[in-house]
């Protein structure tokens, strides 16, 4: 097991839900172009997790000049991804449906964006590229993929992670989520996808 494997852990605990039977996991209507769907997540991973944080004033801005497009999670809501963690999360109804995207509080500082699939993005070579650009210059190590299984919920996670000059580790990362074969329900079996940018100062930073 690699010792970048507290990443994977410790943010797949946190966005665990409780039963697969309680979760938003119905395929969405009408089903979106699964390039499309990409598409869209690639750039507002981009513009919002990639450019503007680790600033989360610069991601408020960010999130909110999409106006009404984009409604701030009660904490009832945010719950469900970061649980009893510190960080705030919006909604946004998007081209090709909705996103979730949630920022964490240190010390696992983090951003994410997450989309409901029919069945995951077959190519994630668009993301590679932005990833790889993101990436040139640092030494980044490869994690994963990992599989876990928490609450009911199946998972795969990997990416890559590096040193900072400041000794924070940074990660890029993505998930992709169903609900376990024995609770899986016809309609009710998307495929979660999410996309991380995380930054872990760890304790004295």
């Amino acid at each position: 097991m690699s010792a970048a494997t507290p990443f994977l852990s410790a943010l797949l605990m946190l966005a665990a839900p409780g039963e697969a039977a309680d979760l938003p996991y119905r395929l969405p209507v009408p089903q979106p172009d699964a390039a499309a769907q990409l598409a869209e997540m690639i750039g507002l991973y981009d513009e919002i997790c990639l450019k503007a944080f680790p600033d989360d004033n610069a991601v408020k801005r960010a999130v909110t000049a999409r106006g009404t497009a984009a409604t701030e999670m009660r904490k009832s809501e945010l719950r469900r991804y970061l649980h009893d963690d510190p960080g705030v999360g919006w909604f946004l109804a998007g081209r090709t449906g909705r996103f979730e995207i949630t920022i964490e509080g240190p010390p696992f500082h983090a951003c994410g964006i997450r989309t409901l699939t029919v069945s995951g993005f077959p190519d994630l070579s668009s993301y590679r590229q932005l990833a790889d650009a993101f990436e040139a210059g640092h030494d980044a190590q490869k994690i994963g993929p990992e599989n876990f299984t928490v609450g009911k919920v199946d998972s795969i996670g990997g990416g890559e992670t590096w040193k900072r000059t400041d000794s924070a580790d940074e990660a890029l990362l993505v998930f992709s989520s169903t609900p376990s074969a024995d609770v899986r329900v016809a309609g009710k079996d998307g495929v979660e996808m999410r996309f991380v940018h995380q930054i872990h100062r760890g304790e004295g930073h």
